[in-house]
């Protein structure tokens, strides 16, 4: 069955994860296949997985500190308290995935396509998003402090009730990006985010730093 979550006027299509999920190890997860199984309580810390494709896969309390994935291509995943502190997971695809209450402090994103992706209660702290490609794609409750945009491309994006504080957007690519209702700290690349929306609230808050990139002097 087909279901989609609505946030705001996005439309972000859910997992598709099957009703039965086998139990699977770590060694599943070394082989470079996952589907149809569910993770629960491994510890993939520094694992090296090369060309790894996941497909209806439930995850829950696994830790891949700096776990290293060559080529993750992933569709249809529900992470749940999992640690992604320091993962590698550039140059991959992520579709239709759920993190919730995860870790991803440092997490390398660099170059990968999240599409139909919800980040909730996630600390993504320094957390490498660039040259992304980010279509259809919430972070809501989560903390991005110095989290790295630079370069990606954000299409139909939301940030609700997240602190971004020294949040990195220099040339980013944005359309449909909603700030509402986040704090908005030192971001930095003010001007690549054209057409966002935010709040009158936030427009107090980021005066003085449009005013610095527009190099106008206030008397």
């Amino acid at each position: 069955m087909f279901f989609q979550w609505y946030t705001g006027e996005m439309k972000i299509s859910a997992p598709r994860i099957a009703t039965v999920l086998e139990d699977g190890s770590l060694d599943d997860l070394l082989s470079g296949d996952l589907e149809d199984i569910r993770l629960t309580d491994i510890d993939a810390t520094n694992q090296p997985v090369t060309s790894l494709e996941v497909s209806s896969v439930m995850l829950d309390k696994v830790t891949f500190t700096a776990a290293h994935f060559e080529r993750i291509s992933v569709r249809d995943l529900a992470a749940k308290q999992c640690d992604f502190s320091a993962a590698l997971m550039a140059r991959g695809a992520i579709n239709r995935a759920t993190f919730t209450g995860c870790r991803m402090t440092g997490v390398d994103f660099n170059k990968t396509d999240l599409h139909d992706v919800t980040f909730t209660s996630c600390k993504l702290d320094v957390a490498n998003f660039r040259f992304a490609d980010l279509r259809r794609v919430a972070f809501i409750d989560c903390t991005l402090t110095e989290t790295d945009l630079l370069g990606a491309t954000l299409y139909d994006v939301t940030f609700q009730s997240c602190t971004l504080e020294r949040t990195v957007f220099e040339q980013a690519k944005c359309k449909q990006v909603d700030l509402r209702g986040s704090q908005l700290n030192e971001l930095i690349g003010w001007r690549s985010l054209k057409g966002a929306i935010i709040d009158d609230l936030q427009l107090v808050t980021a005066a003085p730093y449009l005013a610095h990139e527009l190099g106008l002097i206030v008397k």
